[in-house]
């Protein structure tokens, strides 16, 4: 196989760690799926690795192993330290935590020890700004301090670096490239959806979401890196593109927000 998945989770519930919001469940996956979802994983011989392990493997000549999924969980809630952290850590996996920075040590985030903890357990942490808002809809002044503020903040809690971001919401620009990179940043994970070339580095890679309902068959299907499964996903993803350059941000955003599961 000559691609790779990269997988983007949110929120893990739990009976402790509820969604706080209607519009963020469709976003999120329970924690008896996510346990299915690593088993499956791992009874195909599959391995959960970071965007750092994928994203050096390939800067430095190699190719991704058909046995690795790269996992990734935005946003920085709660639940990536309660619910994610042992699950993976059973199963000997890896994962990218991109943490918004407002998030750290606030309620329902990640508190300075949980990250610490987190890298610690081999986990790596990214950046997703540092306020989740849309880089897009900033001036250049604002942007750079999103990026920036972010970073420090992280590298200052995890004690190592932080180059590896993604952007909220998907939203970013070609500016948001050159800042990312003249700060530092090695590679960004988009909110693009698709599969990866396994044998080819990139500042700027594809995810493919795993959302509450995702079915177990379906999630096996990425896993193998089956584009058949993805037609219709495939389809929607080209359309909301479209829609996004037809409507702009602002009128993007409304659209979005007007349907279930929009607010992302």
């Amino acid at each position: 196989m000559n691609r790779f998945p990269a997988l983007m989770y949110h929120r893990i519930l739990s009976a402790h760690l509820p969604a706080p919001a209607p519009e963020e469940r469709p976003w999120s996956v329970t924690a008896e799926a996510f346990a299915r979802q690593l088993d499956r994983l791992a009874e195909s011989g599959r391995v959960g690795v970071s965007m750092r392990d994928v994203h050096g493997m390939l800067a430095s000549g190699g190719r991704v192993p058909p046995a690795w999924v790269a996992l990734t969980f935005d946003d920085g809630n709660a639940s990536d330290h309660a619910v994610a952290l042992p699950a993976l850590a059973a199963r000997g996996f890896r994962a990218t935590f991109f943490v918004c920075g407002e998030r750290v040590d606030a309620a329902g985030g990640l508190s300075r020890e949980a990250l610490r903890e987190m890298h610690a357990a081999g986990m790596h942490i990214g950046s997703h700004a540092m306020t989740h808002r849309f880089l897009t809809t900033l001036d250049a002044v604002a942007e750079r301090a999103e990026l920036a503020r972010s970073r420090e903040l992280l590298e200052s809690v995890a004690g190592a670096p932080v180059d590896h971001f993604a952007p909220p919401g998907g939203r970013w620009s070609r500016r948001t490239a050159r800042t990312l990179r003249e700060l530092g940043f090695a590679a960004v994970s988009t909110s693009a959806f698709g599969y990866n070339d396994a044998a080819r580095a990139r500042f700027a890679y594809r995810r493919i979401p795993v959302m509450l309902g995702t079915p177990l068959a379906r999630f096996e299907a990425i896993a193998r890196g089956s584009r058949a499964p993805l037609l219709p996903a495939y389809a929607r993803a080209a359309a909301l593109s479209t829609l996004r350059a037809v409507l702009g941000e602002r009128g993007y955003a409304r659209a979005r927000a007007a349907r279930p599961g929009g607010a992302s």
